[in-house]
């Protein structure tokens, strides 16, 4: 294996194996940002580049998902006001909540 490296499926990253912190660690290098990871305990350089790069995808997606529901939000048209508000039709009286039992007794 040459270093750096790169996945074949992990187009725009480069990866390279570091001794640092008395670790052997996988970086990343891509998309204007760069990564570390230790490599863990029997996984080989590629298995952790494809971790590193997965987690950071789950990381962003659930960013651009959180995003867009924030967007959707500023959407919403606004409230009525009190003074436009249809009052709801009277029905039946609730009875208050003491005298409701939820525990029925066969006759």
């Amino acid at each position: 294996m040459s270093n750096p490296f790169s996945v074949r499926w992990l187009t725009g990253w480069t990866f390279q194996t570091v001794l640092m912190e008395g670790q052997i660690q996988v970086e990343a290098h891509g998309f204007g940002i760069c990564l570390r990871s230790p490599l863990r305990q029997g996984e080989s350089p590629v298995t952790a580049a494809d971790r590193l790069v997965f987690a950071e995808d789950q990381r962003r997606r659930a960013l651009h998902k959180a995003w867009l529901r924030g967007e959707r939000l500023n959407e919403l048209p606004e409230p009525q006001s009190l003074a436009e508000a249809v009052p709801e039709p009277a029905g039946e009286p609730v009875p208050p909540l003491a005298s409701l039992s939820l525990i029925k007794v066969a006759a």
